[in-house]
């Protein structure tokens, strides 16, 4: 391998030229007032209480009425139990001494939100790290160490199922599953570590996609379509089919959906003259069969599939000046050479969950089985261009980097636990998990303004991989319902990780490669949660609880070289003290928390030799506060709001020969500030017409970008907000929303990355919030 170029720990040839991943007042007003998240409808259970047939039509009943009130009683009424699994147990909101958050199948609705850029920042100590659809990281609580980062601090489970993978091998923060959130039931986000009960991958908290159960009670569907346009850009459809059959009435029943929907583009190439290259094709979806023979068994199968194309996103988003961050060539403009951006992300999960009361005990088990594929070829040429085509004497020469990721995952949980009535509620449970990931990489060549090929001699043609990763687990908890107000809950996971790693290679720009690696570790997490009902509506908690990664083989570094061959696991500890309380006769809600986390052995890039590989050693810290608050004053009018604050730095410089980070330094795109404020209202209009109306404000603090790769202040990034309103009427079955996202047209950056292999030279690329949409929909259901 050549001095000074090196391999990515996340899969790229070079950091800095891949996609952007591998390459106060309002805020303060409302923290006064305090707010949270619409709250989801009640929900059977699902996991260890997977729900009955019964039990799915009247969450689909409750679901839909709540979006189709029409009373006139203006008197306040409840603000409604709000049912959530992130216990691995169906429980009250209320209930859960934790930090846990529910985007509801109405709210994701009601606002259209199709990802996450859609909805994350509206959730209390949420953020995220994107370049464009398909290419997000998810941040909880501060826990990042930035768009360069290898491998998911944030969890993802789909129903009882994790998705993702657990290694640095397939670009794990990068490739964070966005799912469709067409029937839905909820989407749970658990904030602080779950290493304990959910296992690695969770320092910062966990998302949870929950869906429909099918229904064996009655034969139901659904049907929807939308369109929307995006200012400067293009337009965007989108249809939705839902259909539910009993095949034996009580017993089983089949639920499948259904969706295809194209979002509409708007970024130009001023060097091809292609228009709206960031357009993004989705299609998918999910079936699932549930049976019921008994009170006793019940048995859930299901199959999900999604894809996403495009032939731009790959390229990432529009050339600013890094020193100023304007646009180079004018307002969503970039240059890329012809033929390149190209983006295939197909998901696939195979699942099944079976569920058994013995009375004394519950058994659950959930096998899984999922895969992940990728293929995108990621434009280079600013990066390559100066300094191979000198070399070679040729004019308009243009590079890329073609990456095909193929990751295959098999996962099985058998737990047993107790009823939840006794003084002494227990649980324990086994972990299995086997994912095999390769991971290919060639630099091509071809004339940058036409995508003809040139015959070069191989500049680098990289197999890395096959990566296999197995992991055994064993975990419990033992809660003591000391009183009818006082509990103590004690839990620990001992889990053991074993990786091997082999990479094959040849290339003028690398070098040849051949060897095999292996690693082995044993990381423990620990959980230790005292919690006090003041009331039986207000609780106060203390929740201790650890999380770690895994380690592994690095990435690119032979043996002999004098590199490390493996990195270990980094692991933190949170301490949070939480309240929640629910008072006006359950028409108000307030939720707080305070949280500190430790940080230590932070995986972290840094290089020897002209070799870049993963290590150990970086400190940090994040702590914070958190506060929601929802509120119905009146029937059918809901308002809500919520604040975040959060420090989050090192706490010793970052190792020799990486990235430059100095003690106090923030971690990268973590804003002290986030805020939301909403309001949803539902209204009779008379002759069996109803109407609704609503809106919400996000906001989003400056931040500070990556840490360099050179000696040189960072990127400050300035803070944005994001107004989203919808208004809609509801006659019998059907339904007619328009909305509007970021109507202000706010040019929010969500993630930069330099295009040249000068980490501080122009141009560098910015990604950007969607600029304003506007759209309608409409669905039926029968």
């Amino acid at each position: 391998m050549e001095k000074g170029l090196s391999l990515s720990p996340g899969g790229g040839v070079v950091n800095n030229v891949r996609s952007p991943f591998v390459r106060r007042h309002i805020c303060t007003a409302i923290a006064v007032v305090l707010m949270g998240p619409l709250a989801a409808h009640a929900y059977p259970g699902d996991g260890d209480e997977a729900a009955t047939s019964a039990q799915g039509q009247a969450q689909t009943t409750q679901s839909t009425d709540a979006k189709t009130s029409t009373s006139p009683d203006k008197k306040p009424v409840e603000l409604g139990t709000v049912m959530v699994s992130a216990n691995k147990r169906s429980e009250r909101l209320q209930d859960v001494p934790m930090a846990v958050s529910v985007m509801s199948d109405t709210q994701l609705e009601r606002q259209h939100a199709v990802n996450f850029a859609d909805y994350a920042t509206q959730i209390p100590g949420m953020n995220f790290i994107s370049s464009g659809e398909g290419q997000t990281q998810l941040v909880l609580r501060g826990i990042t160490s930035g768009s360069g980062q290898p491998n998911a601090t944030v969890g993802t489970y789909i129903d009882d199922s994790p998705y993702g993978s657990s290694t640095v091998y397939s670009a794990g923060s990068v490739l964070t599953p966005d799912i469709d959130p067409s029937d839905l039931q909820r989407i749970e986000v658990l904030r602080g570590p779950q290493g304990t009960l959910y296992g690695s991958n969770t320092l910062g908290g966990l998302v949870k996609f929950v869906s429909t159960p099918p229904d064996a009670t009655q034969a139901s569907g659904r049907l929807s379509a939308d369109a929307s346009s995006v200012d400067g850009g293009g337009n965007g459809f989108g249809v939705r089919a839902m259909g539910n059959v009993p095949l034996i009435k009580d017993q089983l029943a089949l639920r499948v959906n259904a969706y295809s929907r194209t979002d509409p583009g708007y970024i130009d190439n001023v060097n091809t003259g292609d228009k709206e290259v960031n357009e993004v094709k989705v299609d998918g979806g999910r079936a699932q069969l549930l049976w019921t023979p008994n009170a006793m068994w019940n048995v859930r199968l299901s199959a999900l599939a999604q894809n996403l194309n495009s032939d731009g996103i790959g390229n990432g988003g529009v050339d600013v000046d890094p020193n100023t961050l304007r646009p180079i060539y004018g307002d969503d403009k970039q240059w890329r050479a012809a033929g390149t951006g190209l983006f295939k992300l197909k998901y696939r999960l195979y699942d099944l969950s079976i569920n058994g009361d013995f009375g004394w005990a519950k058994l659950v088990s959930t096998t899984s089985y999922g895969t992940l594929r990728l293929n995108e070829n990621v434009d280079a040429t600013q990066a390559y261009g100066p300094l191979l085509n000198p070399a070679f004497g040729i004019d308009n020469g243009g590079y890329s980097i073609a990456q095909r990721i193929a990751l295959n995952k098999t996962t099985q949980e058998l737990r047993l636990q107790s009823p939840t009535d006794q003084a002494w509620e227990w649980r324990v449970g086994v972990f299995y998990t086997q994912e095999k990931t390769t991971d290919t990489q060639d630099v091509m060549s071809f004339d940058a303004l036409t995508g003809t090929p040139i015959a070069l001699p191989t500049l680098a043609s990289l197999a890395i991989g096959p990566a296999k990763f197995t992991e055994w687990a064993g975990y419990g908890d033992l809660t003591w319902h000391a009183t009818d107000k006082l509990s103590v809950q004690v839990g620990a996971r001992y889990s053991s990780d074993d990786t091997t790693y082999k990479q094959t290679g040849d290339g003028a720009l690398t070098g040849p490669s051949d060897f095999q690696t292996r690693s082995k570790d044993h990381p423990t997490t620990y959980l230790f949660s005292p919690s006090y009902k003041i009331t039986p509506d207000t609780m106060t908690y203390l929740r201790i609880a650890s999380g770690f990664r895994p380690g592994g083989p690095n990435v690119g570094v032979p043996p002999g070289l004098g590199a490390p061959l493996s990195f270990g696991p980094d692991k933190l500890t949170s301490y949070e003290l939480g309240l929640k309380s629910l008072f006006l006769e359950h028409r108000m809600s307030v939720e707080l928390a305070a949280f500190y986390i430790d940080w230590k052995q932070v995986q972290l890039t840094t290089s020897t030799g002209g070799f870049s590989f993963l290590g150990n050693g970086g400190k940090a810290s994040s702590e914070g506060l958190e506060a929601s608050w929802r509120y119905s004053p009146v029937a059918g009018l809901t308002l809500w709001a919520n604040a975040t604050y959060t420090k989050a730095e090192l706490k010793a410089d970052t190792p020799p020969g990486g990235l430059y980070g100095y003690k106090g330094d923030t971690l990268p795109y973590v804003p002290k500030w986030n805020g939301n404020l909403g309001v949803d209202y539902n209204f009779p209009l008379g002759e069996g017409w109803s109407g609704f109306v609503g809106g919400n404000y996000s906001y989003v603090g400056s931040r500070e970008s990556d840490f360099n790769a050179v000696p040189s202040p960072r990127i400050h990034l300035p803070s944005y907000s994001n107004i989203g309103l919808q208004a809609g009427v509801n006659r019998a079955n059907w339904t007619v929303t328009l909305y509007a996202k970021n109507l202000t047209n706010q040019r929010g950056i969500t993630s930069t990355a330099a295009l040249t292999l000068d980490p501080t030279a122009s141009p560098y690329q910015a990604s950007y919030q969607t600029p304003r949409t506007i759209g309608i929909s409409a669905s039926v259901d029968f």
